[in-house]
């Protein structure tokens, strides 16, 4: 009984901290956001880029608190990447409704447009996930032999008993030429005499 307190109590500030971390990674995105839509429409950008930062840390770091308790609490943990998906919906409608209301918005499209937006992000980062994992069980071949592998080029990759062969098969041809050039040479050298005898007669 102990034990598990102790543990959930190690966990805890963990949770918060990555919560801290991701509002403040959606509190600066705000912050660009509200600079660059503050020049364009509104005649105070400094307060419009805050108040964007504002809200968007506070819907980043609620929204991670919630998802990080709800998949560890309810799932135990071991949540289905569907059930991911369903967790951010939700979280992200509790958090961006909550929080917008809180900022003087209306309550009900908050919810709906940040719920499409955890949905949404959990799915695309779901797809990534598993090609990561996908490519991580596949040894990547270098550049040169991706190249040599490609249809488009007209290269061929040799393993090293085929470069091998190859070789062989040239040095064959090398010693035949050889040997061609040797009996030239001898019949050359026969003519010699026979030509420089016939010469002093």
């Amino acid at each position: 009984m102990d034990h598990s307190n102790n543990t959930d109590a190690g966990l805890q500030p963990s949770a918060l901290l990555s919560a801290a971390k991701v509002g403040a990674f959606s509190g600066t995105m705000g912050l660009i956001y509200g600079g660059a839509a503050g020049v364009i429409r509104s005649p105070n950008p400094m307060i419009h880029s805050l108040s964007c930062g504002i809200h968007w840390s506070i819907c980043g770091s609620s929204f991670w608190w919630l998802r990080s308790n709800i998949i560890k609490h309810h799932y135990q943990d071991k949540a289905s990447p569907q059930e991911r998906k369903y967790a951010s919906a939700l979280c992200g409608g509790i958090a961006g409704g909550g929080v917008t209301k809180l900022m003087g918005g209306r309550l009900v499209p908050g919810a709906i447009i940040f719920s499409l937006l955890g949905y949404c992000g959990q799915s695309v980062f779901n797809k990534v996930d598993a090609w990561q994992l996908e490519n991580a069980n596949t040894t990547s071949k270098p550049f040169m032999q991706r190249m040599a592998d490609s249809k488009w080029i007209p290269l061929r990759s040799l393993s090293d008993e085929e470069y091998r062969g190859m070789l062989g098969e040239k040095l064959l041809s090398i010693e035949a030429e050889i040997a061609l050039l040797d009996d030239k040479i001898k019949e050359l050298e026969k003519s010699r005499p026979v030509s420089s005898a016939s010469g002093s007669k």
